[in-house]
């Protein structure tokens, strides 16, 4: 089995330890008042390794407070020695407050934290880190066999997960083998899950149960509908006597309608010739409509020549127009640039007249002694001083003679280019004078048109009147007289026997309501039925559903036992509850640890409570095949430990006011 030892442990500024340092044992004994720092050993352990206290909180108030602040520039530092079986390794890590200073100001603000980490004094990265330690130990291993209370601390279903990880289950094969029922429940699953199928029957179930219950409602709704029952023989001799009159009455309807269909054919022939003669109405008015309107586009049409001109015209001034404004700023920008030039060539004959005026003025005196302060007796110094003030007048008068030259090349160039100018500027007062024509041109032609299409008003369509034209006054007499024939016709009447026929067909239809209830009694009378098939059919289904589910039931439960067997024959002081009842008796999973004698061990006392967390770790370590110091907090209420076979570490409540260390 690996075997992990804690040899060592430092902290420096974490939480309240300012300075600690602990060499353990086999056995170590941390004593103390209360806050005295006894479970921030433990914590400082487990930060260590997974940047997290033991209620996995990351880097929890881990900076201690200075006089009420806990931004200050202290690193907080945790360091320990291990034993890992195979090699010793120095682990730290050391969280570091960050100060900068903003660009543009003095003073130096709080940024944030950073973690630095080492393994035998080699700095590391985070991820290399955390490689390490993971070779070392798994953390969720490292949490449930360091604390006595871990395991017992998880939510039940993770304690079963576990304890089935441990003690394994039995297969289904091996537990259907003593029941045929479970055989057949093995068939059915087919590769799926037991928990899958259950939620599957239990989610049909609903759905049958939900469809029952809406069943009898149905069936109670359909009832109410049905109609109450009638003699329905009399009924149909009665519609038999009123069908017969009704047929008496459509035959003497039928003798009169002969004359009124003959009349009818007359009256349609009738308004079939109306008709053809308002479409030679309408035919008459049309072409008349159409003759207006040629004769005014043909009045319009030589408008319309002199519209599209003056149309033409309007470009072109518009054109003229531009060209003229494009003349005037062009010319305008050549008188600037014409101006500028001239500008440039009077200040270079104010400069050329300046330098000329120059003359060259030599040092006076003669040479002084810096050191006597006297004249200088030298005649070679003298010489020398002579050829430079000669040589400093020749080069006076050379860079002057250039600097003139420079001037006149400068003012020849720029007279060329004000020449240059000014004949541009001439050719563009004889383009500015050819446009301000052609304007004028344009302008003229544009006015001209523009009065001829005053003077020339739109032709508009004359208006047709269909009364003022003589061939639609002739149709419209033709049409009066047939009408009036037409309305001379004296209509056959069966308004008597229309309101005789009326009458029985009321009867008959009050009959045929009544007679159409035997139909809707007799369809409500099937649906009922059919409702209370599909009923017995869902009870059935139903009932072959809970068949199932108690042999799932069964079949866990089994399996469960089992599990109980093998889990709790791991364990020397602890047992596992793993099935449990309801009040009305239904069974169901759960997860309980307890002692020998069945009660629960968060009832129990602290002493049984750690002990049974040390049976546990014992477990678990032997599953996981390692162990690492346990931490056992409030071990002054136990007077005997089991054998736990790890290193052991006990957190103990005294009066003393200052952390006390033994070790074993």
């Amino acid at each position: 089995m690996k075997r992990v030892t804690l040899l060592k442990l430092s902290l420096i500024n974490f939480r309240g330890h300012k300075d600690l340092s602990i060499d353990f044992g086999e056995k170590t004994e941390i004593a103390g008042d209360n806050k005295k720092g006894k479970s921030t050993v433990f914590d400082a352990f487990v930060w260590l390794l997974f940047g997290k206290d033991q209620f996995d909180r990351k880097d929890y108030e881990i900076t201690p407070i200075i006089e009420g602040n806990k931004l200050n520039r202290l690193d907080s530092e945790v360091c320990a020695t291990i034993d890992t079986g195979r090699e010793s390794l120095t682990l730290k890590r050391v969280l570091h407050p960050k100060w900068v200073r903003r660009r543009g100001t003095s003073e130096e603000v709080f940024d944030g934290y950073e973690t630095l980490y080492w393994v035998n004094d080699v700095p590391k990265k985070a991820g290399e880190y955390k490689s390490i330690i993971d070779a070392i130990i798994d953390e969720t291993v490292f949490k449930l066999i360091t604390h006595a209370s871990a395991f017992l601390a998880l939510n039940w279903q993770k304690q079963r997960e576990f304890l089935f990880q441990i003690a394994g289950t039995a297969s289904d094969h091996e537990i259907a083998s003593s029941d045929p029922r479970f055989a057949e429940l093995l068939e059915m699953l087919n590769g799926k899950k037991l928990k899958d199928i259950k939620d599957e029957l239990r989610a049909t179930k609903k759905r049958l149960n939900d469809e029952l219950e809406r069943i009898n409602p149905r069936i109670d709704q359909t009832s109410r509908l049905m109609p109450a029952n009638r003699d329905f023989e009399m009924i149909e001799k009665q519609l038999k006597i009123v069908n017969d009159q009704i047929r008496e009455v459509d035959d003497q309807i039928a003798d009169r309608s002969k004359s009124i269909r003959s009349q009818y054919e007359d009256i349609q022939a009738k308004q079939g010739e109306i008709n053809s003669l308002k479409t030679k109405q309408r035919e008459i008015l049309n072409n008349a409509t159409n003759q207006a309107h040629q004769d005014a586009f043909a009045a319009n049409q030589q408008r319309n020549e002199l519209s599209n001109q003056f149309t033409t015209a309007t470009r072109k001034l518009d054109s003229a127009i531009n060209e003229v404004d494009e003349s005037k700023r062009s010319l305008a920008i050549l008188h600037q640039k014409a101006e500028n030039k001239s500008k440039e060539l009077e200040q270079l004959r104010e400069d050329w007249v300046k330098e000329n005026a120059k003359e060259y003025t030599a040092q006076a005196g003669c040479l002084i002694c810096p050191i006597f302060k006297t004249e200088c007796g030298d005649p070679a110094a003298k010489g020398k001083h002579s050829e430079a003030q000669q040589a400093a007048e020749t080069a006076f008068f050379e860079a002057k003679e250039r600097k003139l030259n420079q001037i006149n090349q400068e003012g020849a160039n720029k007279k060329d280019e004000l020449q240059s100018m000014e004949g541009r500027i001439k050719d563009a007062e004889k383009y500015l004078k050819e446009a301000e024509q052609k304007l004028a041109t344009a302008q003229s032609e544009h006015e001209a048109l523009k009065l001829k299409i005053v003077e020339m008003p739109i032709a508009q369509p004359k208006q047709v009147v269909a009364s003022e034209l003589q061939e639609w006054n002739e149709l419209e007499k033709s049409i009066n007289e047939i009408h009036e024939s037409i309305s001379n016709v004296k209509a056959v009447e069966t308004a008597d026997l229309q309101e005789k026929k009326k009458e029985l067909n009321a009867t008959r239809d009050d009959l045929l309501k009544n007679l159409a209830d035997r139909d809707l009694i007799l369809k409500h009378e099937s649906e009922i039925q059919k409702l209370q098939d599909e009923a017995k059919k869902l009870a059935q289904q139903i009932a072959d559903i809970e068949n199932t589910e108690f042999t799932i039931n069964d079949f866990n439960k089994l399996k469960i036992e089992e599990c109980d067997r093998r889990i709790n024959g791991l364990f020397k002081i602890v047992r596992f509850q793993l099935f449990d009842k309801t009040l009305d008796g239904n069974e169901f999973e759960t997860c309980i640890p307890t002692n020998k004698a069945g009660v629960p061990i968060s009832v129990t006392n602290s002493a049984e409570r750690i002990n049974a967390g040390l049976d546990i770790i014992n477990t678990l370590s032997g599953f996981y095949n390692v162990s690492a110091p346990i931490f056992c907090d409030n071990s002054e209420s136990v007077n005997e430990y089991i054998n736990a076979g790890s290193q052991m570490v006990f957190l103990k409540v005294t009066k003393d006011k200052e952390l006390t260390i033994s070790t074993k």
